[in-house]
């Protein structure tokens, strides 16, 4: 199958892979995706090889095998999705001299190369860089500069660097299952990329992408990507909160956690069933409004250590267009009354946009991180193939 994108994601709950095809207009299509439950990862960050990569050798066959005997894909690179709390974001400034009385090609060239000179230590990796506005001497907040007058002019950027190691652990998984991974992505921003409008981001707006090991942040305004970042502290944690609050195994506390608990107490107490799973574990019963809240305890501790790292209070004045919920973890009930209550701002659920095919998933925002990378994917290499056609035109190979 020809013009067909992958997109890998090694969580710390499930592993996904996605592979897609461009459908019309700049949208795209999932030919076949499949989710599995992650192995010998925890806080978003690999601990065993050997069990990451025998989870991605099974979502792997299960997306290669999973149609008709005639109609099997060999999918032999993706893309990866990347976040936890070792991805980073740093703001870099791109600064030229003018050549002449007014600032031309040459110049806003030159400013995006200087803008790409960030020195890194040799331990971390680029993911993105967003650029922002520009500033002509004293004069800031250009979108675009062309034409005007001034002496220097600055870009200023947003750089987006992981732990190499731990992109290279996913590589070495990866490569054991036979696939090859391409560039690494930033969940956040690509849940950003397929859950909001180019009105939003304008208008302003900040994306939560609550996962399993790690919840990360993409906050926009004026058009711009003005801070992102992950947080060690995910769905995982509020399992843990409740097997340890009430001496339950850990896959009782999952299933209190998705069928029972709620991040807003008082929705009034009742007793709920805890089938024992074991023949040493009776089923017992337990306080609904108790569950409810450890379970707000910790994720109104999770919302302010976000909002400390997203930092700039000025910045969650200028979201007018609220907070959108991605990632596995936007499914807890009475989530968004909590975000709101805590950042005063809307929340909505973020749905892919733009991508087609994850309809009938149950919470198709868990899925928008791998969405937005099928989207990265598929625009970057139009990009490539018009330079490289534009490069072969010119010099005639």
């Amino acid at each position: 199958m020809s013009g067909l994108y992958a997109v890998l994601e090694i969580g710390t709950t499930r592993t996904v892979l996605a592979a897609a095809e461009p459908s019309a207009g700049d949208r795209m299509k999932v030919v076949r995706y499949a989710c599995i439950p992650s192995a010998g990862v925890r806080k978003s960050q690999i601990l065993g090889i050997g069990k990451a990569a025998q989870s991605v050798k099974s979502v792997l066959r299960a997306v290669e095998r999973g149609g008709e005997a005639d109609d099997a894909l060999t999918i032999g690179n993706a893309f990866l999705v990347a976040t936890g709390r070792h991805v980073k974001a740093d703001p870099y400034q791109g600064v030229v001299q003018v050549e002449g009385a007014r600032v031309g090609n040459a110049d806003i060239e030159a400013a995006v190369r200087s803008s790409r000179t960030m020195p890194l230590p040799k331990d971390r990796e680029l993911l993105d860089i967003a650029d922002r506005t520009y500033s002509l001497d004293s004069l800031c907040g250009i979108t675009s500069p062309r034409g005007m007058s001034g002496r220097i002019l600055r870009l200023d950027t947003l750089q987006i660097h992981a732990d190499a190691n731990r992109l290279n652990d996913a590589r070495t998984a990866a490569g054991e299952a036979h696939l090859e991974l391409r560039d690494p992505l930033f969940a956040p921003t690509c849940a950003a990329e397929a859950v909001t409008s180019e009105v939003e981001r304008r208008d302003g707006v900040l994306v939560l992408d609550f996962g399993g090991g790690s919840t990360g942040y993409a906050a926009y305004a004026g058009g711009c990507l003005c801070a992102a970042g992950a947080i060690g502290v995910g769905g995982d944690h509020v399992t843990n909160d409740i097997a340890h609050a009430f001496q339950t195994t850990y896959a009782q506390a999952e299933i209190l956690k998705k069928e029972e608990a709620c991040a807003m107490p008082g929705s009034g107490d009742r007793r709920v069933t805890l089938r024992g799973d074991s023949p040493l574990m009776a089923a017992r019963t337990l306080s609904r409004n108790a569950i409810d809240t450890v379970v707000n305890a910790r994720m109104k501790e999770l919302l302010t250590v976000l909002g400390d790292a997203i930092g700039d209070g000025d910045l969650l004045q200028h979201m007018r267009a609220g907070v959108v919920a991605t990632g596995g973890g936007s499914a807890l009930k009475g989530l968004f009354p909590l975000v709101e209550s805590v950042f005063g701002l809307p929340v909505r659920a973020g749905k892919p946009l733009y991508v087609d095919g994850f309809e009938n998933e149950p919470n198709p925002a868990s899925l928008a991180a791998v969405a937005g990378a099928l989207s990265y994917a598929h625009r970057n290499y139009e990009q490539k193939s018009v330079l490289e056609n534009l490069i072969k035109g010119i010099f005639g190979k």
